[in-house]
């Protein structure tokens, strides 16, 4: 009898033990969650099913995207930790850093735009990265992101995204692995 209490109890403080741990959430250095998008015509080949962009390679999280482009496909992350899945990407005040750095692999050059918050569509601030094989690290300077209907706003930026606007002329398709994203002394 005192042998199944015990079990019994141990049964209970396991289940209670795993329970009060913390979730771990999958990311790119704290930031998440990765979503894909593109237009109708654009055929998405990674990842497969849904958009979440993030996976395990080499015991390691990556983004990874593979699209046929017709005429976009990309891939966004909201800077602050707290937007809710699904919702609009929360305001963040980037005015205090001065750069990012990404690691990454990409067969096609691609456009990184840093959206203000609450804007969609039309033109945004931007820079054109080239593609890259193997992992390459490059620092982006916040002051290259130019192009937008108005002036970067480092006060009022919501969010990250990748953009292909075209495929890779012999292999037909655009593909892109992001190992690192790091903004400088930002803390996600």
């Amino acid at each position: 009898m005192r042998f199944r209490l015990n079990i019994s109890l141990l049964v209970i403080l396991c289940s209670c033990a795993s329970t009060s741990k913390p979730i771990h959430t999958v990311s790119v250095n704290g930031f998440t969650p990765w979503i894909t998008g593109h237009d109708a015509a654009t055929t998405q080949l990674i990842p497969t099913p849904g958009n979440n962009a993030l996976k395990s390679e080499d015991g390691q999280t990556i983004a990874h995207v593979k699209f046929e482009v017709t005429q976009y496909g990309e891939v966004s992350f909201p800077i602050n930790t707290k937007t809710i899945a699904g919702q609009e990407a929360l305001k963040t005040d980037l005015s205090a850093y001065k750069q990012i750095q990404i690691t990454y692999q990409a067969n096609q050059h691609f456009i990184l735009q840093l959206r203000q918050t609450g804007v969609h569509g039309g033109v945004h601030n931007q820079v054109t990265l080239p593609a890259a094989n193997p992992f390459t690290t490059v620092v982006v300077l916040f002051s290259e992101f130019k192009g937008g209907k108005t002036p970067l706003d480092l006060t009022d930026v919501a969010k990250f995204n990748f953009a292909f606007l075209s495929n890779h002329t012999k292999d037909g398709f655009s593909e892109l692995k992001v190992r690192s994203f790091i903004i400088d002394g930002y803390e996600p």
